[in-house]
């Protein structure tokens, strides 16, 4: 088969695969067909901040004929998992002039690349993952391919917006406080954070952050997630070749978290869209209850709490580590390293105690529900500038704004991340100004298999588009 831009995007990573292990495409030309799009497009996305041609070209040499994922190309974040022949930039312009080229792959990577997938370049990233949009000083600036003006999210804002923009079908994303599912919700796209402790992260462990980080893809199809899932978990790993079945879940007690925290504002175009699901689920037989926002606001302050003291200590150890000059690093890391600095071991012992509390509040709640629904964002997909990292001072007080800025779009976010369960962001519906719209689902520990069930549900009842207009340009 010849391999036409419609083909392409049509396709999402199992087909792609599937086409490979049938001799109907070739792996080159599939990466031929990614690499193309992703030049055509860097102007219009911001996608890529890093150009690994000869990596992918090896991947080429070594791929595994036969693997679930055969030959898809693929895109990694440029935060977490190491690449072997790419660096480990984080958008600092410290690290763009001084960071050695990584010579090992990370497990997580090596895992990837075992089970087919051929990484060509590295996405963008805000500064150290430090904003839920992805606009470094150093460039470029992630556009959302849904419309421009708008952020992609972040931190993982480059994969999203490569994946939504037909660039390639799944890309290597991370998630501390939502890095996964906030983009996810920005760019329509399928969003699953694992559990803790269910991803490898060694040999490193550069992306610990006390336990909050985790990592897997975001990708348009709920397969396409469930078959990344499959290669690099670390226990129950499947090595079955060609995607699996995503079983109708059992009929669960679902609670519907529809408001925020008290004092953080809700946009009703997301909450309509959680009501919208809920009613999805109790029309197929689920028991559906109404969940009390005041019953979550203890965890949800100690999630912040702990993002707070884990993220401020982890910039504070970047600095004194790399000693950067003062224009080598955004305003909103070193207001985050100052934070850093200032806390004692007490403060740290604290946060560990938060983390423990945080997955103990959320423990009486699995008694009664076995899945949490909510709305993946409390308020519009920001406009580029919206969240600012430079001109916003370097001070304690300019790091609490961020972090209210956090809470004020994705409420949810960081809950998941401190109490170790896993979540998931799915579209469901579009907005006034045609913007995805899209839920956040969360299960006990794990729940991962679930989640893909609930989600894979929602994509037979609820289809969402695709891709951005922006793929079709």
């Amino acid at each position: 088969m010849a391999l036409s831009t419609k083909h392409y995007l049509s396709a999402d990573a199992c087909t792609m695969a599937q086409w490979v292990r049938d001799g109907d495409v070739t792996p080159r030309a599939l990466l031929d067909m990614a690499m193309q799009r992703a030049r055509a497009l860097q102007t219009r996305t911001g996608a890529i901040s890093q150009w690994l041609d000869p990596v992918a070209l090896d991947c080429l040499d070594a791929l595994p004929p036969r693997a679930t994922l055969a030959g898809v190309p693929f895109l990694v974040k440029d935060l977490g998992a190491a690449l072997a022949g790419g660096r480990g930039l984080a958008s600092c312009r410290h690290l763009a002039q001084h960071a050695p080229v990584d010579t090992q792959d990370s497990t997580l990577m090596a895992r990837f690349k075992a089970g087919g997938l051929v990484p060509f370049g590295k996405t963008t990233v805000p500064e150290f993952g430090l904003n839920l949009s992805t606009e470094p000083a150093i460039g470029p600036v992630c556009r959302n391919p849904w419309n421009p003006a708008r952020s992609a999210g972040g931190s993982s804002g480059g994969s999203a917006a490569a994946v939504a923009a037909g660039i390639v079908p799944m890309a290597h994303a991370t998630d501390a406080a939502g890095s996964i599912r906030v983009p996810a919700a920005a760019c329509g796209l399928v969003g699953l954070k694992p559990g803790r402790g269910t991803v490898p992260q060694g040999p490193q462990y550069n992306n610990l952050l006390g336990g909050l980080a985790s990592e897997l893809v975001l990708s348009r199809s709920v397969r396409d997630s469930a078959a990344a899932w499959d290669l690099v978990r670390v226990r129950g790993l499947q090595h079955s070749v060609g995607p699996r079945t995503l079983d109708t879940p059992a009929l669960k007690r679902i609670a519907l978290l529809d408001l925020p925290p008290q004092g953080v504002p809700q946009d009703g175009q997301w909450a309509g869209a959680a009501h919208a699901a809920a009613r999805r689920l109790e029309g197929a037989g689920h028991r559906l209850s109404l969940l009390d926002s005041r019953r979550l606001e203890e965890a949800c302050a100690l999630s912040m709490q702990a993002f707070d003291v884990f993220g401020s200590r982890r910039a504070a150890a970047a600095v004194q580590a790399l000693q950067p000059a003062a224009q080598d690093m955004e305003c909103i890391s070193w207001a985050a390293a100052h934070r850093g600095r200032s806390l004692s071991a007490l403060d740290h012992v604290n946060a560990e105690i938060s983390v423990a509390r945080c997955g103990a509040l959320l423990d009486v709640l699995w008694e009664e529900f076995d899945l949490i629904l909510s709305p993946a964002l409390a308020q519009p997909i920001p406009l580029l500038g919206q969240l600012p990292t430079t001109g916003t001072g370097q001070d304690l007080a300019a790091w609490q704004a961020h972090l209210q800025r956090f809470t004020d779009l994705a409420p949810y976010s960081a809950l998941a991340n401190v109490s170790g369960c896993p979540a998931i962001v799915v579209p469901h519906g579009q907005a006034r100004d045609g913007m995805p719209l899209a839920i956040q689902i969360m299960a006990p520990l794990g729940g991962e298999d679930l989640l893909l069930a609930v989600a894979a549900f929602f994509e037979t009842e609820a289809p969402w588009p695709q891709l951005a207009p922006m793929a079709y340009v």
